[in-house]
């Protein structure tokens, strides 16, 4: 099958490999961590900034780090963040107060800043032309496979065996995943040949603003739901709030089976849309009512357009990015997403604990809408021509 001829790239085979074992282990401990902060005593307010600081974190340093990464290769970045991670990760077994937590969750993001751009930037590179799309689109896959399964297994594994060990097999696998980088890949060079653009003219790019705004609406809306379901879901006397986890994780990875051919089938930029007006519908459900069932009918839907989302606007902008700017414009579309994180988190926080959770929900459906018309209007309106990041634009 042409899709997975990637693999018999030793330095893909390396990265998904690593990929998988860091955000499994990341994955494992975001689902519960609302849920073991307020069992300690923390209000909806405290445990969205501690959640939402993560993201500003990232936000900080994403662009630097993606100027290095165009400088210097992504393989550093990898492998400082996976440092980070374990540093940050095993704080968590001596925290106890509201400043630790929220320290260590900054120390995280800037963690995720490194990690997440370098990975993704490194994928975008192991291959060229149609490899390039086979790369990204196995990379997220892989992606997916690792989430699905930690937020499947993550509250099961809480409630049978503590807190405390799942930060240590978090820090089991993410250290695996950091030897494997450290041993078995090698660097990957800086393009050369390009020009570098100035940052602020690869921000203002069309497809660049585009995607940014898709990708806020898009990690905003995640956050909120990975955030606050457990707690709604508990203020409804639902115990077994995974529902909406499990459902989430099989349409997720089955969407990323399936992302080339949705973006064949629509184009990159109806295929973005139509996962967005997907997620909004999710939204819309738990909006209506929080039940088993729409537990399950949302985490399908979320599933569904979250899977199909990232990798269509990760390819929309590799196709039309130099080389030589491809991390900056790919930092820029994470940094989006930290901001949508950070924004959710924090603001939802403060709305769920003083007006309830069917308002938190309501603003998130409206972040959605006024995000999905952007990126059309702007895309829309779009000169392809003019979209790609050239010298010319200089």
């Amino acid at each position: 099958m042409e899709l997975l001829s990637v693999f018999k790239n030793k330095q893909f085979q390396s990265l998904v490999t690593s990929h998988l074992g860091t955000t499994l282990g990341m994955n494992l401990i975001l689902p519960v961590l609302p849920v073991f902060l307020q069992s300690n005593g923390f209000a909806e307010t405290q445990i969205g900034m501690i959640m939402g600081i993560t993201a500003v974190g990232a936000l900080l340093v994403r662009p630097w780090v993606g100027l290095r990464i165009d400088t210097s290769g992504s393989r550093p970045s990898i492998l400082i963040g996976q440092l980070l991670l374990i540093i940050s990760t095993a704080g968590y077994l001596g925290a106890r107060s509201f400043a630790a937590f929220f320290g260590l969750r900054l120390l995280y993001g800037v963690a995720l800043a490194f990690y997440g751009t370098g990975a993704v930037t490194f994928a975008s590179h192991v291959e060229s032309g149609e490899g390039t799309s086979n790369a990204i689109a196995l990379y997220t896959l892989s992606t997916m496979l690792a989430i699905g399964l930690a937020m499947s297994i993550s509250q099961i594994a809480f409630d049978m065996f503590g807190f405390g060990t799942l930060i240590i097999i978090s820090l089991v696998l993410i250290g695996i995943a950091f030897g494997v980088v450290s041993l078995r890949s090698h660097p990957i060079k800086p393009s050369a040949g390009g020009i570098r653009i100035p940052f602020i003219v690869v921000l203002k790019s069309k497809v660049v603003l585009s995607t940014t705004i898709c990708q806020f609406a898009a990690n905003f809306s995640f956050s909120a739901l990975f955030t606050f379901i457990p707690l709604a879901a508990l203020d409804k006397g639902i115990q077994f709030y995974s529902l909406f986890f499990i459902s989430f994780a099989v349409l997720v990875i089955g969407s990323r089976f399936c992302v080339q051919s949705i973006n064949n089938k629509f184009g990159l930029e109806k295929a973005a849309l139509y996962a967005s007006l997907t997620m909004l519908i999710s939204v819309l459900i738990l909006f209506a009512n929080i039940s088993p069932a729409t537990l399950i009918v949302s985490g399908i839907l979320f599933g569904l357009g979250f899977g199909v989302v990232f990798p269509t606007l990760v390819m929309l902008l590799i196709g039309r990015v130099d080389q030589t700017n491809r991390g900056t414009s790919l930092s820029i579309l994470i940094a989006a997403g930290d901001t949508g994180v950070a924004l959710s988190a924090t603001i939802l926080g403060g709305v769920a604990e003083h007006l309830g959770y069917p308002y938190l929900f309501l603003i998130t459906a409206m972040i959605l809408i006024v995000g999905t018309y952007f990126f059309h209007k702007i895309l829309s309106n779009e000169d392809s021509a003019a979209s790609h990041l050239t010298p010319n634009q200089l």
